[in-house]
């Protein structure tokens, strides 16, 4: 289990660093802390992490004075484990609530079992994005699953738009399921080594409940394990974890997360 806890936290902050690098976001590495903002008005885009062997006091002064300094909402990241605990709990004596503590999941790759994405049905059309009218169709989309409103859709594309271009798309796939031509849910894999991460995994409200999230996690644990992922590694929401579970994913522990916005999580 701790082995799996491990390669969802490096997953995670090697995700971080890799939006960090976007041309639209700001990112600032300290010895004890990596501050990362998406560009994106929204807490769950801007985080903090704390790295191994720095102090939760020194990230969080940090942190709150880099994101207030750009006018933006964040996130602050413990990770799963004792440490990450005991992070949190430091984080929290100081005065920063904590607002969640979605789990960490994770399931070998080996033998995905999903449906293959050549047979999905003939009404489903999965788009792999490589261009920006498709990220920004996919950034729409994982927009409306989230409930974030449009007016974070310019920023939020032009992020999108940043990974399936240049060297970041060697690392990100930005996965939308159209139904009918209309774009259904969503889904983002970042290849860190021999992990893959699963991030803004949606379906749009109009869309649910007629099997599409299972349909698209199928393919996007194909498409991982196509990249050369072993395993794939994400953070479950309470709507998405029951889905995990059914596809074989296990908790292995859960990140504390910790922000002054109130809307956070």
């Amino acid at each position: 289990m701790e082995r799996l806890q491990a390669a969802a936290a490096a997953n995670f902050t090697e995700t971080v660093r890799m939006w960090g690098a976007a041309p639209t976001s700001r990112m600032k590495l300290y010895p004890g802390c990596v501050l990362v903002s998406t560009g994106v008005a929204i807490a769950d885009q801007n985080y903090a992490i704390p790295l191994e062997g720095g102090s939760a006091g020194e990230c969080m002064a940090l942190s709150t004075a880099f994101f207030r300094g750009l006018g933006m909402p964040f996130t602050l990241w413990s990770p799963p484990g004792g440490r990450g605990e005991g992070l949190s709990a430091e984080i929290e004596a100081a005065g920063m609530p904590r607002r969640c503590s979605p789990p960490a999941m994770a399931r070998p790759l080996a033998g995905t079992g999903g449906q293959s994405i050549a047979s999905l049905p003939r009404d489903l059309d999965l788009v792999r994005a490589s261009s920006p009218e498709e990220a920004r169709e996919w950034g729409n989309a994982s927009l409306e699953g989230f409930g974030s409103g449009p007016e974070h859709s310019e920023s939020f594309g032009a992020l999108a738009s940043s990974l399936v271009a240049g060297r970041l798309s060697s690392s990100f796939r930005l996965l939308t399921l159209r139904l009918g031509g209309r774009a259904a849910a969503t889904s983002m894999l970042s290849i860190a080594g021999e992990t893959a991460g699963l991030y803004y995994f949606s379906v749009a409200p109009a869309f649910r409940r007629r099997g599409l999230g299972m349909l698209l996690l199928g393919a996007s644990l194909e498409e991982a394990a196509r990249c050369g992922g072993r395993v794939a590694v994400l953070q479950a929401s309470p709507m998405g974890r029951p889905l995990y579970l059914a596809a074989g994913f296990v908790e292995c522990g859960r990140y504390r997360v910790h922000s002054p916005d109130p809307d956070a999580c």
